[in-house]
């Protein structure tokens, strides 16, 4: 389900090798591949759906930049169209005076067009079989003729959305429980860093003077390698945070805010998932209850 990753590098350093390790993660998120990056002050952005142009971008633009903003989608949700490849631009006025581009891994279920169903159901449910989740999702897709938009790209054009991140970000908690929202989405401009985890954790790995924030853990992929005492080592330091928003100061490589949110859990029942019509929530239900019913799907919110 995508894979979304900011990369800071204010030292400069050549991170090309990072980056070229970063596209096996492209081995499963083959529906749009795009990047936003700053060198200096120059800014550019390039989206596709084809993931040779991407190599070839990537081969030609990147090198010792000092952000660099990736997404790869898998589509889960709208067309597999290049209007809904990420990095989307996303302004407070006309004039462009504030901006950021966005992406997204996860999904807004009350936007999307089909009945979405969190990955863990299909991977670890009881009752229901191993099944390929984009396969079904590219069948549903393909069976509309006209091109849909993703739950992110109508999420993120909503007014309450906007207001939230250029007026009050305290006022995200209440929109991503109103619109079901879920995953990790990042916000970025040559200034700050919008960070966004709500059901899912956010991985931060810093290694060799450059700070990665991403959906999965990426210290494999990046980090540096050390011998001591004839044992390799990953030079990396890594930690994890869930259910906050950060905003991060760009320029002087800081924490502005961290903002505690609250999320629900609640269960659903073996009816919801097999009627797949959107049937309302059941009464919250604390985690311990949970775990002793066993025809209960559990969903985190």
């Amino acid at each position: 389900m995508c894979f979304n990753i900011v990369i800071l590098n204010p030292r400069k350093k050549d991170v090309r090798v990072q980056v070229y390790n970063l596209l096996t993660m492209a081995r499963f998120n083959r529906d749009g591949f795009s990047i936003y990056h700053i060198r200096d002050s120059e800014e550019k952005v390039y989206r596709t759906l084809d993931f040779d142009k991407f190599v070839e971008y990537l081969k030609g633009n990147i090198k010792n930049d000092r952000l660099i903003h990736l997404h790869f989608r898998a589509a889960s949700s709208g067309s597999v169209s290049l209007r809904n490849v990420h990095m989307w631009k996303v302004s407070r006025n006309k004039e462009n005076s504030e901006y950021y581009f966005i992406s997204h891994n996860g999904f807004v279920r009350r936007l999307s067009h089909i009945t979405y169903i969190h990955p863990n159901i299909y991977y670890w449910s009881r009752t229901l079989n191993r099944i390929s989740k984009s396969k079904i999702i590219k069948e549903l897709n393909n069976s509309v003729e006209e091109e849909i938009d993703s739950d992110t790209l109508q999420f993120i054009k909503t007014e309450d959305f906007q207001n939230a991140l250029f007026s009050d970000l305290t006022q995200l908690n209440k929109v991503l429980e109103k619109y079901d929202f879920w995953g990790i989405l990042f916000a970025t401009n040559p200034k700050r860093i919008v960070a966004v985890s709500y059901g899912k954790p956010l991985h931060i790995t810093l290694s060799n003077s450059v700070l990665y924030l991403s959906n999965d853990d990426v210290v494999p992929l990046v980090a540096r390698k050390k011998k001591i005492f004839g044992f390799d080592f990953e030079d990396a330091l890594h930690t994890t945070y869930e259910d906050v928003v950060i905003l991060f100061d760009v320029e002087k490589m800081k924490v502005e805010k961290i903002i505690k949110l609250e999320r629900k859990v609640y269960y659903y029942t073996k009816a919801y998932f097999n009627s797949m019509n959107g049937a309302k929530k059941n009464e919250e239900i604390d985690e311990e209850t949970l775990k002793h019913l066993d025809e209960a799907y559990w969903w985190y919110y």
